[in-house]
């Protein structure tokens, strides 16, 4: 198993608790469509990282669920 590194797992840790802080904020509801949040949800940035973006920015980042995380990508992902 490849070992991760102290920066990686600090980085990780903070994405993890903007996580928990988003589900509070957002109610577990996505974004979008305001479904129910669960084990299938992706962080979604507003402005990207290849655009200047911060991925652990709160005012940056929303929860949607796979569903709209995949519109908001031009993909049409069918929830079943």
């Amino acid at each position: 198993m490849k070992r991760i590194s102290t920066k990686k797992q600090a980085q990780l840790k903070i994405e993890r608790e903007l996580t928990d802080k988003l589900l509070i904020k957002q109610g577990f509801l996505c974004a979008d469509c305001h479904g129910t949040l669960g084990w299938g949800s992706a962080k979604h940035e507003i402005k990207h990282r290849s655009q200047g973006g911060d991925p652990t920015d709160e005012d940056n980042t929303v929860l949607l669920c796979l569903p709209c995380h995949g519109k908001r990508h031009g993909q049409n992902i069918i929830r079943r």
